[in-house]
């Protein structure tokens, strides 16, 4: 278990909810597979495969849960092998040239009759919730699907309180007077990754990857008028392997390198032991680098 991507709600509430209430309100929403005419299916399964009945980890007073999405791959391309000869069928009976919403009709059926034929894909998300601070954190770097979870997770509670973290001063300005004058909080560096954008004109877009921040080029692109849009942090860089994230405008942290403990792991352990000493790791580490990455851009927005 290692997050690659984060994305952050605030609790709106305390939470006083127990491993054991909220693992027991899961089981309303535990994943089931796709029927045979379903294209999606959403819900939570154990973090543990072994442990069937536990739908909630806890270490440290930090909970995690784990979400399945499994997905029918029904590309486009194989609708249309199908669709001309239906459509070809039809104009020899009929004598006549078929259109519009007929058309549409026609391919809407053979959709639902390929849907049940197509290969089956699942995707994983972790999900943490930690009390103390107050934050949920998902492991996803696509908003609909964090918002999908979280619309599970509250019909399943009843109410759940929270909403995206945001900070008091925007990131892209923050960003943007760091490239600038390279001046960044102790503990923070710039690494090797940068968007800009132009903000009177979205298609006006510049990438730079694998090369100093610092360079003429890279400077040249703000007195354009361009503003950072994402940009990669390091934090604890004088770390040999220090914690990097590619930090968004909207608040998602994409490729997310943090130290992996798996690496000392013994061969022995079982998942469970591999799963709580991997969350006993990540729950700090995350916390201390949030108070770092915080107070950067002003702390955390009062409603």
């Amino acid at each position: 278990m290692w997050f690659r991507n984060l994305r952050i709600w605030q609790l709106d509430a305390p939470w006083s909810i127990t491993a054991a209430d909220l693992s027991a309100a899961l089981d309303s929403i535990r994943f089931a597979p796709c029927a045979p005419g379903q294209l999606e299916t959403l819900g939570f399964e154990p973090p543990v495969a072994e442990l069937e009945d536990e739908l909630v980890r806890e270490v440290a007073g930090r909970q995690l849960l784990r979400a399945r999405r499994q997905e029918r791959i029904l590309p486009m391309a194989a609708v249309n092998e199908v669709l001309p000869e239906r459509i070809a069928a039809i104009e020899a009976r009929e004598g006549g040239p078929v259109r519009g919403a007929r058309r549409r009709e026609l391919a809407d059926e053979v959709r639902a009759e390929l849907v049940p034929k197509a290969l089956l894909k699942s995707s994983r998300q972790w999900l943490l919730v930690d009390p103390e601070h107050g934050l949920v954190i998902m492991d996803t770097a696509i908003a609909a699907r964090g918002e999908a979870m979280l619309t599970l997770l509250r019909g399943a509670l009843g109410s759940l309180p929270l909403r995206p973290l945001a900070f008091a001063h925007p990131i892209d300005g923050v960003l943007t007077s760091w490239l600038r004058s390279r001046e960044l909080p102790t503990g923070l560096e710039l690494g090797d990754w940068c968007d800009l954008q132009d903000p009177q004109d979205t298609r006006n877009k510049v990438r730079f990857r694998g090369q100093s921040l610092a360079e003429d080029e890279v400077i040249a692109t703000l007195d354009r008028g361009l503003r950072v849009t994402a940009a990669e942090l390091l934090w604890d860089a004088g770390d040999v392997d220090p914690l990097r994230v590619v930090l968004s405008e909207d608040g998602a942290m994409r490729r997310v390198h943090l130290p992996n403990p798996e690496a000392d792991a013994g061969s022995d352990e079982s998942e469970a032991a591999r799963l709580d000493a991997d969350l006993a790791l990540l729950g700090p580490t995350l916390t201390r680098f949030f108070e770092t990455l915080f107070p950067a851009f002003g702390g955390r927005a009062v409603e």
